[in-house]
């Protein structure tokens, strides 16, 4: 493997993936998703571990650097794991002070005006946090980004390492590092015991007024958009899109990779398995369409 070759002649600066390619990053391709290859275009300086077989224009060729492999998810995995060991090294040396109000907080932490911390707490080295922001009891944030009026609930942990895994030479599981981060907008909610993961390939993003109620997971990398409403027991998978003022009822579970469109309703208890469209209603058990949404059904799955 030229791991080593590669990272001293090439200016990486993290990790992107096929979907939403980034110049100067390191990713992998396998065939499932070769039809994403397109997605390069205009894209230059990343290294890009590529499963044998795939042909790449000569054009993505000449402006970036193409490994190729008959297992490019752990090529990647462990070249990512390079960068994680950095940053494990790095912040042993970093150092957390308990607050006179009962809380941990790392270096580097910015918190706007007007904020209401309660004990227990531990917010990470780099964390910042807009103003207006009330923390309860338990709660860890790492890795993040949080603008204003932000409300986190009672444990919930923020930043999480994402589930994603690679197989070894052995056949042995190992975990790929997530080393992204969690990006908050304005006026959300994240509920008591809420779970959300930081990204792998890009960001976890949560859009403004988002509201998150308890026992929630928010997988890697995950995208919710503006308004949304999650309720209890939701477990939102890798990858998936989450458009704008979507409802997701109570014990419902979305698949990764999947989008439910803007203004759509999740009945309570379903499985979403694939996209669903604007203004549509699911339900079930694998969840199916319905009939479309209208103004004012929101709410009604409890």
């Amino acid at each position: 493997m030229e791991n080593g070759r590669a990272e001293n002649s090439m200016a990486i600066k993290g990790a992107s993936y096929i979907g939403e390619p980034q110049s100067y990053t390191v990713m992998y391709i396998s065939k499932k998703v070769e039809h994403l290859l397109e997605n390069l275009e205009g894209i230059e300086g990343s290294l890009i571990f590529a499963e044998e077989g795939i042909r790449v224009p000569d054009t993505y060729a000449e402006r970036n650097r193409f490994v190729f492999s008959d297992n490019p998810q752990r090529e990647y995995a462990e070249y990512m794991q390079i960068y994680a060991d950095r940053k494990w090294n790095a912040d042993k040396g970093r150092r957390y002070t308990l607050t006179d109000g009962g809380y941990y907080l790392g270096e580097n932490v910015r918190i706007g005006g007007n904020a209401c911390i309660e004990p227990g707490c531990l917010l990470g080295h780099d964390v910042i946090i807009g103003k207006n922001a009330y923390i309860k009891a338990g709660v860890k944030i790492k890795n993040a980004v949080i603008g204003d009026d932000f409300t986190a609930n009672e444990n919930a942990v923020i930043g999480a390492d994402g589930f994603t895994m690679a197989v070894d030479n052995k056949g042995n599981k190992f975990r790929i590092p997530t080393l992204g981060k969690v990006i908050i907008g304005n006026g959300v909610e994240i509920g008591a015991l809420n779970n959300v993961s930081v990204g792998s390939g890009r960001d976890t993003v949560i859009e403004d007024y988002v509201k998150l109620d308890a026992l929630v997971h928010i997988g890697h990398d995950v995208r919710i958009k503006k308004n949304t409403e999650v309720t209890a027991g939701v477990i939102i998978s890798g990858f998936a899109v989450i458009g704008e003022d979507v409802f997701i009822g109570v014990n419902s579970s979305v698949r990764n990779r999947i989008e439910l469109s803007d203004s759509c309703f999740v009945g309570m208890g379903s499985n979403v398995t694939k996209p669903v469209d604007r203004q549509e209603i699911v339900a079930g058990n694998p969840a199916r369409p319905i009939r479309k949404n209208r103004r004012g059904d929101q709410g009604s799955a409890e």
